[in-house]
Order: C-alpha cells, then sequence, then structure tokens
C-alpha cells in the first residue's frame, strides 16, 4: 500500500483586520498580496444585531493597489455599511490579532487620522 503525505498552506499571504462597532457588529478587513507587487481586499460583515441578520463578504474596490487605500477603502466600506443600517452605530475598536504584516500600525494610524476618524489601532 502506497502513503500519500499532503502538506496544505496559504494560497497567498493575508493580513486580517477585526475591527468592531460601537454596538457590537463585527467586521474583518482581508488584505491579500496580489501576486504583481500590490494588494486585494474583503471585508466580512459579521452582524447579528441588524433586522436582516447575517454575514456577508464585500470586495474592497480601492483607489489603486497600495496597502493604504485599501485599508481606507475597507474602513469606508465599513462606514457606509453603518450609516446604512443604523446611522448611531461607528466603529469602536480595530485591532490587529497576528501583528501586521503589509500595513504597519503608523500607516493605520495615518490613514485613519486622514479620514478624521479618532481611533487608535491595536496590535495583539
Amino acid at each position: 500500500m502506497a502513503t500519500a503525505v499532503l502538506s496544505i498552506g496559504p494560497f497567498r499571504k493575508v493580513h486580517d483586520i477585526n475591527v468592531s462597532s460601537k454596538n457590537g457588529r463585527n467586521f474583518i478587513i482581508d488584505i491579500y498580496e496580489d501576486g504583481n507587487g500590490g494588494y486585494e481586499s474583503e471585508v466580512t460583515v459579521l452582524d447579528n444585531i441588524s433586522v436582516t441578520k447575517g454575514s456577508w463578504i464585500y470586495k474592497v474596490s480601492p483607489a489603486s493597489t497600495s496597502v493604504e487605500d485599501n485599508f481606507k477603502s475597507a474602513i469606508e466600506l465599513i462606514q457606509k455599511y453603518l450609516s446604512s443600517v443604523d446611522p448611531k452605530d461607528s466603529i469602536s475598536d480595530i485591532h490587529n490579532p497576528c501583528n501586521y504584516p503589509f500595513i504597519s500600525e503608523t500607516q493605520q494610524n495615518n490613514v485613519l487620522a486622514s479620514m478624521g476618524v479618532s481611533l487608535t489601532v491595536r496590535i495583539n
């Protein structure tokens, strides 16, 4: 009988960023290397508070393939989602559970400041 060895690894590198709202909605920003020196991203919405409960994945459409534009577009998508389901809700926490492989803490804070978001990201 032959023995097979199977090795599984990620098909591309990812930077996960967890975002929470003050009313308890959760989001996951996934920023991926695109293989051409740029980045692409998506946002997973985890909403068990709204009338229409559920989870959805949205592809982010940044102005460029830079990591900063991907992060900014993801935050804008979350802000637009929140304003559409609960105009009184807002982002309350941004947490990088696995350090920050693509966009540094300083870069994230600079993007947030440029958007008028008064938060400081958390690392680990």
